[in-house]
């Protein structure tokens, strides 16, 4: 820490961003906060447990601590309750500009409806017509820049997500602490880690309901994650190319695709909880980075973890050829176990029964 660190102050029900942003006179926007820091610097978001309409980017920082005070950094905005035509009895639309990556998250009573829709998965939406109580579609228009939204049921207490993320990063970041933050119901990833960013801490953060990933790390960044829960994405982490990351005390769950994925680097989980009702609980594969095209096989060492299905269906744990895991002391059931590259078991036991790994 700096002895000349300041303490940066955000508050967008109070705050206005021609405030000096001291306590008694916060800034309204948090990226503001973001450009004025300088190394050894506190952000502080509040009111505690307030939520934010703002997504945060760390570009070009060094030793910078953003505490969370509880807020959640949502993607998503309400849409008005009038302003929409009735196109049948209990259908009805409005015209939205077309949204980044062509994802699309309806939220209703805190609710996000993906309408079955993931970044690997681009079903078509049902007919308008054919909707049905809660549904929705959406059709774009010639334009291409704009589309209908259609919407089976009431229209009040309807959000749409509009923004990428809740917390990102790009270019060189150094020695980033991140404590007490929330996001949800982003385009993309609720955490989305991108560039070199080394030495990025969370502590007691979550990611809900993102369209892609609670958290995911890219590149060649460096992570550590401590009581982290990651609910309700496509996957509920996903570490890819070059990165290196470690989680210690974290729940991953009700994910659609992959619980946890780790492509590439050097990964970790501590005493963590995998309760996978999507695809796969656990995938371990090679990566690389995408620029440099340098390959990288990933490696990761579990302990003190459970990683259990769900429901009675047996969940895949993949780890793939030239790729290497340990297990040490952890608890797998419900788990199928498919294992192409160098996998070994410690005092961890498969449904009840000591786990020898061929």
């Amino acid at each position: 820490m700096s002895l000349s660190a300041a303490e940066w102050f955000v508050n967008p029900e109070s705050g206005a961003d021609n405030n000096s942003g001291a306590k008694a006179a916060p800034f309204k926007t948090a990226q503001l906060a973001v450009s004025r820091a300088k190394p050894g610097d506190i952000i502080h978001l509040l009111p505690e447990g307030a939520v934010y309409r703002q997504m945060i980017m760390l570009a070009g920082k060094t030793n910078l601590t953003i505490e969370g005070h509880g807020v959640t950094l949502t993607g998503a905005d309400p849409l008005p309750a009038d302003g929409w035509e009735q196109v049948a009895p209990g259908l009805h639309r409005r015209p939205l500009p077309r949204t980044r990556f062509d994802r699309h998250l309806l939220i209703r009573d805190g609710k996000a409806n993906r309408m079955g829709r993931s970044p690997s998965v681009e079903k078509p939406f049902p007919a308008p017509e054919s909707l049905r109580d809660r549904e929705f579609a959406w059709v774009l228009q010639p334009d291409e820049k704009t589309g209908w939204l259609y919407v089976r049921g009431l229209t009040a207490g309807l959000e749409w997500s509009v923004r990428d993320a809740g917390l990102a990063t790009g270019g060189t970041n150094r020695f980033i602490t991140v404590r007490n933050l929330r996001t949800r119901h982003a385009l993309n990833d609720g955490f989305n880690i991108h560039g070199d960013c080394r030495e990025l801490h969370c502590y007691n953060i979550s990611g809900y309901e993102n369209f892609d990933e609670g958290f995911s790390a890219h590149d060649t960044c460096q992570v550590w994650v401590t009581d982290g829960k990651f609910w309700g994405n496509d996957n509920a982490v996903a570490d890819v190319n070059l990165c290196d990351s470690y989680y210690v005390r974290c729940e991953f769950r009700d994910s659609v695709s992959v619980e946890v994925l780790f492509s590439g680097g050097d990964h970790r989980l501590d005493d963590c909880r995998i309760i996978a009702s999507g695809k796969v609980a656990f995938s371990l594969s090679s990566g690389g980075n995408p620029r440099t095209k340098e390959p990288g096989t990933g490696k990761c060492a579990v302990t003190k973890t459970e990683i259990s299905s769900a429901d009675q269906t047996p969940r895949p744990l993949r780890i793939a050829e030239h790729n290497a895991a340990t297990f040490t002391n952890c608890r797998l059931r419900g788990i199928a176990v498919s294992n192409r590259g160098k996998l070994t078991a410690t005092e961890s036991t498969l449904d009840g029964l000591a786990w020898l790994p061929r």
